[in-house]
Parts: structure tokens; C-alpha cells; sequence
């Protein structure tokens, strides 16, 4: 009998317990739903900083220049660093039949190098049909673009 009083009172302990366990639980969500940690309300012109790595700002300008080059020719062209537009393509027609024989199936990142020179930071970006893109940056989205370094001196 007495095995039988015991084993009932580390049942009914063991129930208590998992009861326990589960208000506390219960209670910990409840109280995090509410509290300034889980949701924040945001006031107006605050934001967050989040930190973009240099492959993603390559992949970022490779595809923005991709987007601009096939979607409006002329905004392509003006992008380019004038110098180089004026010396390699000379008019925006000879510049057009360069974007029309790229092959634009695809583009995605294949390498890139960062280099900073002159107040500039240069995105050097090769595509996945290797082809070479230059973006010489002065801020966030706010850049000339070279298609090679040969045809004008970039550095």
C-alpha cells in the first residue's frame, strides 16, 4: 500500500510540475508580446542601420547598371564617365549597338575587387559572361561607370 501512496504522490508532484511549467511559459510569452523588446513602435524619421557587405554593394551596382542598360539605353550612356563614353563610343547609336550585342540572359556576380583611390572607391565587376564593369562611387548609388581600364586612365 504504501508503494501505491508513493508512487501516486510523485504523479501528482510530477503533474504539478509539468502545470508549473507550463503557466510559466505561458505568462514569459505574454509578458515579452507586451513589452518594448518583442514590438517596438518607431517615431517618425527613425531608422536602423544595417551594414551591407562590398560583395553585396557590387551585386547591387552590377544590377542597377544591368536594370538602366536595357530598359533605357540613353540614361546607360549618361552614366558612363564621360571621357571614357566620348573616347570609346563617341555617340549614344554606337553605344546602343554595344548593349544590344551583350548577351543579357543572365547576369549575376562572377568576382569583384573594392579599391580606394583619389576619394573614389572603385568597384571592379566581372559578370558571369565576363563581362567588365567599373564603378567609380562617391556614395551610395551615385556613380560613373568604365567598361574597361584601358580606354581612358581611371587611376
Amino acid at each position: 500500500m504504501k508503494n501505491n501512496n508513493i508512487k501516486y504522490v510523485i504523479i501528482i508532484v510530477v503533474i504539478v510540475l509539468i502545470f508549473a511549467s507550463i503557466f510559466l511559459l505561458l505568462k514569459s510569452l505574454t509578458k515579452n508580446k507586451t513589452s518594448d523588446n518583442f514590438l517596438k513602435n518607431y517615431e517618425v524619421n527613425e531608422y536602423i542601420t544595417t551594414y551591407i557587405s562590398d560583395e553585396d554593394m557590387a551585386k547591387i551596382y552590377l544590377n542597377d547598371y544591368i536594370h538602366i542598360m536595357f530598359s533605357d539605353v540613353e540614361r546607360a550612356y549618361n552614366l558612363l564617365n564621360e571621357e571614357y563614353r566620348n573616347k570609346r563610343f563617341g555617340n549614344i547609336d554606337n553605344f546602343s549597338n554595344y548593349v544590344k550585342s551583350l548577351n543579357y540572359s543572365s547576369f549575376s556576380l562572377s568576382k569583384y575587387y573594392v579599391r580606394d583611390e583619389n576619394g573614389y572607391r572603385y568597384f571592379g565587376v566581372y559578370d558571369n559572361n565576363n563581362n567588365y564593369f567599373i564603378f567609380e562611387t562617391d556614395g551610395v548609388m551615385q556613380y560613373t561607370v568604365y567598361l574597361d581600364e584601358t580606354t581612358v586612365e581611371i587611376w
